[in-house]
């Protein structure tokens, strides 16, 4: 709408233009202002594209740490699993040799047994039979062991304990997005005050948010109205963990014709976006006291006048009627007429 103003009011000039140098300036006017905001917004473009490029390269670093994290913590379990099913594969593989171990050797031990005791039967003579009988029987006892050896493997062939199912994990993962990020809040200018060295800056979300947990408010002095200017300006000061929609700076010093603001709204994670910036003016009366055309007894500084009863080279100063006694006076930025009644008040006061 303001655009299309100055645009009209630049046709308007054009199309009204005579001969005379003061319509000519108008319009050099005009175009110089347009020329001024058009370049200031080309700035802010760059400035932008320059942020847009450096905070992308910035959360895609952030990105790969994360997955980097996550990477890492998976191959660490995947370790960890893998020890495990090796472990158990080792025992159960144990346990099967020592079985097969203790077999083997009963059963060699069986075999030279049987086969004596068959080749046995063919002998002929009673007395060797029966020695040949005696031998079979001592080392049949002595076997008793191999026939208490249990015929049941001690463990199996089943490892279906260590299998896993990751389908839950997966459907987490695959559910895996960006963080929720707040709106922009709305700085309204109306509830704005600015009013003894102070300035009050109120704002409130279009939207309810109730996972909002604070806002962060920036503000910088600037001489220029409108919109921020990108080149030439002072950097942002920025205020954070504030619960409220309402905040007050006070103890300001207006040395700037304007101020910019403009507050953002955080949750636990992140910060969203910055509202849009707001100007107000600081209207102030600048001054300093002047330190060399003073009373003797009085410590002048810029904004600061201090009675000090000791001073004026030793000499003995009395306020007409007054005990003398230590006293400070601060000036702030205060509408012209209030200021010179009280220097004026002040000045005829002290003077001896």
């Amino acid at each position: 709408e303001n655009e299309n103003v100055t645009v009209g009011k630049a046709c308007f000039l054009i199309s009204n233009v005579t001969t005379g140098p003061e319509a000519l300036q108008r319009i050099i006017s005009t175009l110089a202002n347009k020329n001024d905001e058009i370049q200031n917004f080309i700035d802010t473009l760059n400035h932008t594209l320059k942020g847009v490029q450096e905070n992308s390269s910035n959360i895609l670093s952030e990105l790969d740490e994360e997955f980097d994290s996550l990477y890492s913590i998976l191959d660490e379990v995947k370790e960890s699993m893998i020890n495990c099913i090796k472990q158990e594969q080792a025992r159960k593989s144990q346990e099967l040799q020592s079985q097969i171990s203790q077999c083997n050797n009963a059963l060699e031990n069986s075999e030279e047994l049987l086969e004596f005791a068959t080749r046995s039967l063919d002998i002929k003579e009673p007395e060797e039979f029966s020695k040949a009988a005696r031998q079979i029987k001592d080392r049949y006892v002595t076997m008793a062991s191999a026939f208490r050896l249990s015929l049941k493997p001690k463990v199996s062939d089943n490892m279906t304990h260590l299998m896993v199912d990751f389908s839950q994990e997966r459907q987490m993962l695959q559910t895996l997005k960006f963080l929720p990020v707040p709106k922009a809040p709305e700085i309204d200018p109306v509830e704005c005050l600015v009013a003894d060295n102070s300035v009050t800056v109120a704002w409130r979300m279009l939207e309810e948010d109730n996972k909002i947990d604070h806002f962060i408010l920036e503000h910088r002095k600037t001489n220029f109205d409108g919109l921020p200017r990108v080149k030439d300006e002072r950097c942002w000061e920025i205020i954070d963990n504030i619960k409220g929609t309402e905040y007050t700076l006070s103890g300001l010093k207006f040395d700037s014709k304007y101020m910019n603001f403009r507050v953002r709204a955080c949750n636990k994670a992140v910060a969203g976006e910055y509202s849009d910036p707001v100007t107000l003016e600081t209207k102030a009366l600048n001054f300093n006291l002047d330190n060399s055309s003073s009373h003797l007894n009085l410590k002048v500084e810029d904004t600061c006048v201090e009675w000090d009863p000791t001073g004026g080279k030793g000499q003995e100063s009395k306020m007409k009627g007054k005990e003398n006694k230590e006293f400070l006076i601060h000036f702030e930025a205060v509408p012209s007429d209030i200021f010179l009644f009280i220097y004026m008040t002040f000045t005829f006061y002290l003077l001896p």
